[in-house]
């Protein structure tokens, strides 16, 4: 089944959007964790199971992994594993905001979607369409082009107006998709930013939107919710893997995502 039909048949089972983010900082795990050798593996292993009845998606980010080199990737492998063998109906969005030159972008490419069978990637724009052609070879799969952050800096670039069209980059990013189909290429748009989710929903009504930020950085579901339209998922990573430093932060990841999940379920009203 591709990215796109796993996506549609999750969200219309559970009447939510809900993608959970896991961001596995070495940092903040838990004390009875840190001595683990695969801790990383340990600590996101739990949460995918303790959040797996309230998961539309799945969003591994792979820099929390890379930070420990080759073990640290082991790990990350692992994880990919653990989750297509016991929740296969659950997509995976790698999170890994690639972007090269064509040639490197089909390494990129059979790395994610042929070796790791990920679902989607998200990826960086910025070199043009050439660098996410590659990519779209694989019919089954999504990526995500970065096309809004919701990180403080964002408008230094994204913001800015190009003379030749009168739009802003972000926008143009959001045109750019439009020269490949609904099925593989969607944007990301940080919640906190629920005018320009709104402008972009309107905009490009097929696309699908991956919408970070929410939670943790304090962006409202309420408003995010009434613009992001159906084919959207909304992430939070934070506010849910580490909703408590203890023993228990399976459990109060469990709780988190299903509070979470009833909240997006009674405001969307499938």
């Amino acid at each position: 089944m591709d990215f796109y039909s796993k996506f549609i048949q999750r969200r219309e089972k559970y009447g939510s959007l809900l993608c959970v983010g896991i961001d596995p900082d070495s940092a903040k795990l838990p004390s009875s964790l840190q001595k683990t050798p695969d801790r990383l593996y340990v600590f996101s292993k739990e949460i995918v199971d303790a959040t797996a009845e309230f998961a539309v998606a799945f969003k591994p980010n792979i820099a929390f992994f890379e930070a420990f080199g080759g073990e640290g990737i082991l790990q990350f492998e692992k994880l990919i594993r653990h989750i297509k063998l016991n929740y296969p109906d659950i997509p995976i969005v790698a999170d890994a905001k690639r972007g090269d030159l064509d040639n490197t972008a089909k390494q990129y490419a059979k790395y994610f979607f042929q070796e790791l069978e990920v679902d989607s990637l998200t990826l960086s724009p910025y070199m043009g369409s050439d660098t996410i052609r590659p990519f779209t070879e694989y019919d089954s799969k999504m990526v995500f082009l970065l096309c809004l952050t919701s990180n403080p800096d964002s408008a230094e670039l994204q913001r800015k107006t190009f003379s030749e069209t009168g739009r802003t980059l972000y926008r143009e990013v959001a045109a750019m998709s439009e020269k490949f189909s609904k099925r593989n290429v969607g944007l990301v748009v940080g919640a906190t930013h629920p005018g320009e989710i709104s402008e972009i929903r309107q905009a490009h009504p097929d696309r699908v939107l991956l919408i970070p930020g929410y939670g943790a950085q304090g962006a409202s579901l309420e408003e995010v919710l009434k613009v992001c339209g159906k084919d959207s998922l909304v992430n939070s990573s934070r506010s849910i893997i580490f909703s408590s430093s203890g023993s228990d932060f399976a459990q109060a990841a469990h709780n988190s995502a299903k509070a979470v999940s009833a909240q997006m379920k009674n405001l969307l009203r499938f």
